[in-house]
């Protein structure tokens, strides 16, 4: 996996880095966690403070641009992004 950034985009007000960076990949579409660590490394920034909103692929190519955010501190992230929803339990079968 080859990643290349595009443009680096400073947002004070919201206390992050809009980045668009583009990937070139070998086998399949890298994951955001994959992306992730690669952006945090090239950058040498925090894993944790790094969120990566879209991966959009081109049809037929092994390229895609990934659309990610470079966050302050984790209690600016923590205000501004969405939590995930917690699973739900599996249903319980009904008594017979």
């Amino acid at each position: 996996m080859d990643l290349k950034i595009i443009e680096k985009k400073e947002e004070p007000l919201l206390s992050r880095t809009k980045i668009i960076s583009e990937v070139n990949f070998s086998a399949s579409t890298p994951s955001k966690n994959e992306t992730k660590s690669k952006i945090a490394s090239l950058l040498n920034a925090n894993e944790n403070l790094v969120v990566v909103k879209h991966i959009y692929t081109d049809f037929g190519l092994k390229k895609a641009s990934v659309e990610s955010y470079l966050y302050n501190d984790e209690k600016e992230m923590g205000s501004i992004e969405i939590k995930p929803k917690k699973e739900k339990a599996p249903a319980k079968e009904a008594k017979e």
